[in-house]
């Protein structure tokens, strides 16, 4: 919580921004049977049962606003949305909704699951933010219909400050080995270091706007998502490093990469991503040398500890911790 309490000021220094997201967490609910073919079925809502509509009443009870509950694309996949709140709110928010919904499933006797691979020959679990950037006065600031992709001045550096720390940051927002089997083709993830428009595999994607009639109203909507973060991540750390990065890219006024063939690839493996934080000058800065080495102990005994294990077996084991 304190690392995106510093990401957040880093962000106010550089730019007198703030920055407002939203998360979208994708999770395998096991009350319901597996039945391929069902993907964003109303089939698929109703045999969820009290489940949704428990997890909405709970939510709001404990003072959230949730924006969506709906069935994804998986078998027995769902995905939970809380409206959009300030930084630090909405990963508090997160952390309660997975929570909440964790609490009601065991309540009727199931459970979900937030890993980012359930199974290995699955549908991988994402948490997307989607975010978008204010002034001081709380007005919207992301929007420039003459800019790059429709992005100000200010959100296109910040954009452009993402991508250029991605190979490092993505060893937090996508922190675990089973992570790097979601990031792979044919799943609706990322696996390359891009920003396209309206593009569900991209890792910034520029998020469609409708029903609006005049520019005020479209810059009010106007958001972004990225999607190189699963359910293994913390909420404050994954929204952190990403307000960290954006925050660099406006300081040293980055500009968006301009790509002549494919846009580089992500990291593909935890180790990779591990090493690349390692290298990174400015994590160093915004972990402090004490918390940068805790994290890379941990997250590599982590790996040797999984070493040994085959895909389904990995998968497996994570489906049980997260």
């Amino acid at each position: 919580r304190e690392f995106l309490r510093r990401a957040i000021a880093a962000l106010d220094a550089a730019s007198g921004l703030h920055l407002i997201a939203a998360f979208e967490q994708e999770f395998v609910y096991t009350g319901v049977e597996e039945r391929p073919g069902h993907a964003y079925s109303l089939g698929a809502w109703r045999r969820q049962g009290e489940f949704g509509e428990s997890v909405v009443a709970a939510l709001r009870a404990a003072g959230l606003k949730p924006d969506s509950f709906l069935p994804e694309y998986g078998p027995r996949q769902y995905e939970l949305t809380i409206g959009p709140q300030p930084a630090l709110k909405a990963a508090d928010q997160a952390v309660i909704a997975r929570e909440i919904a964790r609490a009601t499933a065991l309540r009727l006797g199931h459970r979900v699951s937030f890993s980012p691979m359930p199974v290995a020959d699955g549908t991988g679990n994402g948490v997307h933010i989607h975010f978008s950037l204010h002034d001081a006065l709380g007005a919207p600031v992301t929007y420039d219909p003459d800019g790059p992709l429709g992005l100000s001045k200010a959100a296109a550096q910040f954009c452009a400050g993402v991508l250029h720390h991605l190979p490092a940051i993505t060893a937090i927002t996508a922190p675990s080995p089973v992570s790097y089997l979601r990031l792979t083709p044919n799943r609706w993830a990322p696996t390359v270091i891009d920003i396209v428009k309206q593009d569900r595999g991209a890792a910034l994607r520029v998020c469609p706007v409708f029903a609006t009639t005049t520019p005020k109203k479209i810059a009010k909507a106007f958001n972004l998502e990225f999607r190189v973060s699963d359910g293994s991540a913390s909420p404050y750390m994954a929204l952190g490093a990403m307000i960290f990065a954006g925050a660099d890219g406006i300081a040293r006024k980055v500009a968006l990469p301009k790509y002549d063939g494919e846009a580089p690839p992500l990291p593909r493996s935890l180790g990779q991503a591990l090493d690349g934080m390692e290298k990174s000058a400015a994590i160093k800065e915004w972990f402090g040398p004490t918390f940068l080495e805790a994290y890379l102990r941990h997250k590599r005994s982590e790996l040797a500890h999984v070493a040994a294990l085959d895909p389904s077996d990995l998968c497996a084991r994570y489906a049980e911790v997260y």
